[in-house]
């Protein structure tokens, strides 16, 4: 049996770890179906979650705020998984979404971000602003 990742590692520690051990591709691949809900968190055809620093039995949003993560330290294949992913019920996820949009300037041809600088939570507000290279409630010029 393949041992897990030491807790005390930092996420992106984790997922570059993943990666080494199952392959880049299968990692992003994995993270993005857990980003998009297509993938729980617990499926036996994939990893432990444990590999993307996440916790079994937790609350489904969580397997794609993990997701995302992994994400955010490898980058996405399609990135329209992310950008469909800023459309999510849970706040977490959209800003998780959008700090990998960010990090890695996904563009975003139909100003789905946009709108989420109204988001009711001002994290996912924040980050949209991040996202779109503004400074928070920085109006367009």
């Amino acid at each position: 049996m393949l041992a897990l990742p030491d807790r005390r590692l930092h996420p992106r520690e984790c997922v570059r770890l993943a990666a080494d051990v199952f392959g880049h591709d299968v990692v992003v691949s994995w993270s993005e179906g857990l980003l998009s809900g297509d993938i729980d968190g617990a499926d036996p055809h994939y990893p432990d979650i444990s590999w993307l620093t996440g916790t079994p039995g937790w609350p489904a949003y969580w397997a794609r705020v993990w997701g995302a993560r992994a994400l955010l330290h490898l980058g996405p294949a399609h990135p329209e998984t992310v950008l469909s992913a800023t459309s999510d019920e849970s706040w977490r996820v959209r800003e998780m979404a959008l700090k990998v949009v960010a990090a890695h300037r996904l563009p975003d041809p139909a100003g789905i971000i946009d709108a989420l600088v109204d988001d009711p939570v001002e994290r996912v507000r924040v980050q949209a602003w991040r996202a779109l290279g503004r400074p928070a409630g920085e109006a367009p010029a």
